[in-house]
């Protein structure tokens, strides 16, 4: 996918700008993502000072069809990230790190694919769930919430008697 690519020729000393549209199709290259729907934009800032480079990316959107953690019915989170990454040009085969991207002299262009999904996926939510209404009450879906509640095994936790005599000890 060449949608994503920067061309270091076309980088000027400075400050230059570039902006991608990240939507369902950007998923397709990566098959074990839980994210395949998105309205995302994100910018690329490149401030190139003679052999440096330094890039900025950061990301602002909605990821959509992602399902909650608590009724899965099908919600929309909102994402806002940002990345600083340095970007060397060198003729070594290097591996790039998470703040250093290697790019060797013979190679035109900067694919950020990758590294967009990275940060996309890095700045899911740890927990998704419905947002909470004013009154701070969870809005998931009640019927599915009771559903789950009564198929819901519930084990009462017995502790290892090998262990029950640390409970009589006092810490002063």
């Amino acid at each position: 996918m060449n949608g994503y690519k920067i061309k270091l020729g076309e980088i000027t000393n400075g400050k230059n700008s570039f902006s991608f549209e990240i939507k369902d199709q950007f998923f397709e290259a990566f098959t074990l993502s839980d994210v395949e729907h998105a309205e995302i934009i994100a910018a690329a800032l490149l401030d190139k000072d003679g052999d440096k480079l330094a890039l900025t990316l950061t990301i602002d959107g909605k990821i959509n069809k992602l399902l909650c953690d608590i009724c899965t019915e099908e919600i929309s989170v909102n994402i806002t990230a940002e990345t600083n990454v340095i970007i060397k040009i060198t003729n070594e085969d290097l591996t790039s790190t998470d703040e250093i991207f290697y790019i060797k002299k013979s190679e035109n262009s900067i694919d950020l694919q990758q590294l967009i999904f990275e940060l996309i996926i890095l700045n899911l939510p740890k927990k998704r769930q419905h947002p909470l209404n004013d009154l701070g009450e969870v809005t998931c879906n009640e019927e599915m919430v009771n559903l789950i509640e009564k198929y819901t095994v519930k084990q009462e936790t017995t502790s290892d008697p090998r262990w029950d005599a640390l409970k009589n000890l006092k810490i002063k």
